[in-house]
């Protein structure tokens, strides 16, 4: 049975993968252009997309910055490999300039001259031109992803041609838009587009299905653009909540551990962490507290939390979804007793002038101990990184890559308990006096997982925050 997969993903994005015996990939990023606007993403997009496909098994074309016959050349030869393999999945993967007109949608070569809607059919390559190569391929499954929904660049556009036209959804098809269709995207200010490091996130879980993937996909892009961005998603292939991005195709094998972990419903924003001989079980937060959770608790905004400290010091980083900072261990101490008894729960601390204490008994939130900080860190690795022994752009925001400034939650890479950003964005307060994880501020090597410092209870920093725990029924 004919299976296409068709995300088509609008920002710099990268798309799923499905798995069969052989697994082949085209990869497009451009970037350079001559004539309108260069873009920043895509080449880190196709690059990021590269490797990620090959990890997966795939055998992967890349082309990067390619004029209009390398495209379309690469295509046919795409086309060429998937026919002789009449088993196997294809990828089709673009990031760059794109736009509609009259309801096609055509992806923009570097080099490539358009002074007039008219040339488009003859100077770019059309979505059609490729549905049509790869449909005729005739093998088991192809995904379509496509980078390409930012504002039009050409002066003759019109004022209603933003981003890509929805295209028609054949059967057996999924398509997934980074945003909704006419709309445009956000490129990101990082080294990814937001939907692309979203994306990225997901594909490297294992144990999610396809379906699971874009729907999670969606419900992450939506949260760190803080609503502005709605994915789109169209299916039409009865197996997406069957087929997995690894193994053969089925569920794949997972630990006893991790089993037993997904099995255990968490609160909403939490996620459950197994204890073991010295450690309890616990939830912890899947992220950093935010800016808006701090305001809808304290009723205090970051402006405010800075001027306290010295209203000429820098903010570095404002928004809804950016970690909170300039925070101290006692306000992060009181942020935890005011959400329990929001939220219904008994307070863990009992303060009394500046003796505090805690009630080890109580349901409500807390700060982690810094033996569950680090153990939630770590994931189960013995690697100076939850993610190995080097740190790099997808894996933590840090002074090489996180140009001076915090970065909303949840565009790196998760470790495997699916905790994110506990290498970088802002160093978090641990119940000891010790905050864990650097910051934006901080070399790599002080991201490491046993890396800690200490502080007064009164100490505000531009890169120090913290996520919240509770304890595990």
């Amino acid at each position: 049975m004919k299976k296409i997969l068709f995300f088509t993903f609008l920002l710099l994005i990268c798309g799923t993968v499905v798995f069969a015996q052989q697994k082949f990939a085209l990869v497009i990023g451009n970037g350079a252009y001559t004539g309108i606007a260069p873009l920043a993403n895509p080449v880190n997009d196709a690059n990021d997309m590269e490797a990620v496909l090959r990890d997966l098994g795939f055998m992967v074309e890349k082309v990067i910055n390619g004029n209009r016959a390398q495209m379309e050349a690469a295509v046919i030869n795409f086309r060429i490999r998937l026919s002789a393999s009449p088993g196997s999945y294809g990828l089709f993967f673009y990031a760059g300039h794109g736009v509609q007109s009259n309801g096609e949608n055509y992806f923009i070569p570097v080099n490539a001259d358009i002074p007039s809607e008219t040339l488009l059919r003859d100077r770019a390559v059309s979505l059609q031109f490729i549905l049509s190569e790869l449909e005729s391929a005739g093998n088991e499954l192809n995904m379509i992803i496509l980078d390409a929904c930012r504002n039009n660049p050409y002066g003759w556009a019109r004022s209603g041609s933003r981003g890509l036209a929805a295209a028609q959804v054949p059967a057996g098809t999924i398509v997934m838009y980074a945003t909704s269709a006419n709309s445009i995207a956000d490129d990101g200010a990082g080294r990814n587009g937001l939907f692309t490091g979203q994306l990225l996130n997901n594909l490297r879980t294992s144990g999610l299905s396809v379906h699971e993937i874009f729907d999670k996909t969606g419900e992450d892009v939506l949260r760190v653009s803080g609503g502005r961005q709605h994915p789109e998603l169209s299916i039409r292939f009865f197996g997406a909540n069957r087929t997995y991005l690894t193994g053969s195709g089925t569920a794949p094998q997972q630990n006893a551990a991790v089993q037993q972990r997904a099995q255990q419903a968490a609160p909403p924003g939490m996620v459950r962490i197994n204890g073991n001989a010295s450690i309890n079980s616990f939830y912890m937060g899947r992220y950093e507290v935010t800016q808006k959770e701090w305001l809808d608790v304290m009723r205090t905004t970051l402006r405010q939390q800075r001027d306290r400290i010295n209203r000429s010091m820098q903010l570095r980083g404002e928004g809804d979804n950016y970690p909170m900072y300039f925070v101290s261990w006692l306000e992060a101490i009181a942020y935890c007793n005011r959400l329990s008894e929001k939220e219904g729960f008994t307070p863990v601390y009992i303060i009394e002038g500046e003796n505090i204490t805690w009630n080890s008994e109580a349901n409500g939130y807390r700060l982690p101990t810094d033996a569950e900080w680090e153990y939630a860190c770590r994931a189960g690795t013995t690697t100076l990184y939850n993610t190995g022994n080097s740190i790099t752009d997808g894996t933590g925001w840090y002074n090489a890559n996180s140009s001076s400034s915090t970065q909303p939650i949840g565009q790196k890479q998760p470790n495997s308990w699916e905790l994110y950003d506990m290498h970088g964005n802002v160093s978090e307060w641990c119940w000891e006096n010790s905050y864990r994880g650097g910051s934006w501020s901080d070399s790599g090597q002080n991201l490491r997982s046993n890396i800690r410092r200490s502080g007064a209870r009164t100490l505000r920093l531009a890169d120090l925050g913290f996520r919240v725990v509770r304890n595990a029924e």
